[in-house]
């Protein structure tokens, strides 16, 4: 009896040792080519340059790698020029044994924009990159015009792991987990599977990179991100952000919680946010056409990239809105059977309106004879005297061209991106202080151009 109790404990030994190694294992770029990788911070990044255009930044968020953002990336090319990159820890950069989290990480997107030479840029940060990206913008100003965060959490208790993969981030026999899963590819995929409401959605590029960290680079990243949005510090700090900000989340994620998003736009002076229906923790994979579409539309004030929103099949080349495209035969959000309606959710004296909200011919001081506009967007009337105690309704709706006309091609994007007066009084939530939330809302003409 005594033998096998000594067998038994040289085996936990001996796996405890192998686990404690395993997390202190680095991995370095065997080469690195100028056109492919950077030197930030100490580590060699790995980056990617696309298009042609105003400055646009992806960020990657935990267990994944700039791959994540294809999709959007292609779309995006077309009209800007799009950055995105591995961060320390992740994907093909270096995978040093410190120097993760927020703060860490949000030093490194700056050293990349200043090495670019990239001010005013839109940055869109998912999970964790959001949180970077949130700190970047908070911390230069200068650097980000507009933001865009997607399943980003606000508080630590706001994240969720499953439980094969909450295995993987245990102090002492977490690395052999991790580990495990590196080689064991069954294993990540049950790692992954949460992160989609559809597991058809999962695609093998997110299952691979999931696997492409260290242990110290997965456990270390997340550790330290919990410690640095608790007690709601980034939120705080949020509040000093002064660029439009839109806000994306999954109705059905179960890695960070939905009600995020709340925190996210009570912090933040001008916000938008947007529940996507039928979408877990990646949005941009699940639901890819819409997901493009509200990116687009957030970014260029073109409320027609809505309406012809459509799913898209997966890594299928966008070439655009093709200049005799039709607007939908709908509006967005007046059909909860179209799969492919916008579910939209505004703040609105420091609440929301209903996903759905009302029939335009319900909701107070809406126009008539919107169709007519040439921007084609139907909204209320600010000046509008209707029952203050109902949540104000601001849809984007398609305009109906006149008979015999065709509806003109979507405009071109400028040099520079945030010069769009006209186009962004249409399209931003009215701007709001905190101080005087239920006061009337400024009128479109006292609105900044996007900063």
């Amino acid at each position: 009896m005594s033998a096998v109790i000594i067998v038994v404990v040289l085996l936990v030994g001996v796996l405890v040792a192998a686990s404690v190694a395993l997390g202190r294992r680095t991995d370095e770029v065997d080469s690195a080519r100028d056109t492919e990788y950077l030197e930030l911070e100490g580590s060699w990044i790995r980056y990617r340059v696309s298009g042609g255009g105003p400055p646009v930044l992806l960020v990657h968020g935990w267990l994944s790698s700039g791959r994540v953002w294809e999709r959007l990336a292609n779309r995006l090319a077309q009209r800007f020029t799009v950055y995105s990159l591995d961060l320390s820890g992740f994907g093909e950069s270096d995978k040093p044994i410190s120097g993760y989290g927020v703060r860490y990480g949000s030093r490194l997107l700056y050293a990349f924009c200043a090495h670019f030479g990239l001010t005013r840029a839109a940055v869109v940060g998912h999970d964790l990159g959001g949180a970077m990206a949130v700190k970047l913008a908070a911390d230069h100003p200068d650097v980000v015009g507009r933001l865009v965060l997607v399943a980003t959490p606000a508080d630590e208790d706001q994240m969720d792991l499953p439980t094969f993969l909450w295995l993987a981030t245990l102090p002492v026999v977490g690395p052999l987990f991790y580990t495990l899963g590196r080689y064991l590819r069954p294993l990540r995929g049950l790692w992954m599977r949460p992160f989609v409401s559809d597991s058809g959605d999962l695609t093998e590029e997110a299952i691979d990179d999931a696997g492409m960290a260290t242990p110290a680079s997965v456990t270390k990243t997340l550790n330290v991100a919990r410690r640095e949005l608790s007690r709601g510090r980034l939120v705080r700090q949020a509040g000093i952000i002064k660029v439009p900000v839109l806000v994306i989340v999954g109705e059905e994620d179960q890695i960070v919680d939905p009600q995020a998003a709340s925190d996210w736009a009570r912090a933040l002076p001008t916000v938008e946010v947007v529940l996507v229906e039928n979408a877990g923790h990646l949005p941009m994979l699940e639901r890819t056409g819409e997901f493009n579409a509200q990116v687009l539309a957030f970014f260029t004030g073109d409320s027609r990239y809505l309406e012809a929103m459509v799913e898209e099949p997966p890594y299928e080349d966008e070439e655009g809105l093709p200049d005799d495209a039709e607007p939908a035969a709908e509006a967005p959000g007046t059909s909860p059977e179209d799969p492919t309606t916008p579910n939209v959710v505004r703040k609105q004296h420091g609440r929301y309106d209903s996903p759905q909200g009302t029939s335009p011919e319900e909701e107070p001081g809406a126009e008539e004879g919107a169709g007519d506009e040439a921007d084609g967007a139907q909204r209320e009337d600010p000046s509008s005297n209707g029952n203050e105690d109902r949540p104000r309704v601001i849809r984007r709706r398609p305009a109906e061209p006149a008979e015999g006309r065709r509806e003109e091609p979507l405009s071109e994007v400028p040099e520079d991106l945030f010069q769009w007066p006209e186009a962004w009084k249409e399209f931003r939530p009215r701007e709001r202080s905190r101080r005087q939330d239920h006061e009337e809302p400024e009128g479109p003409e006292d609105a900044p151009n996007g900063r």
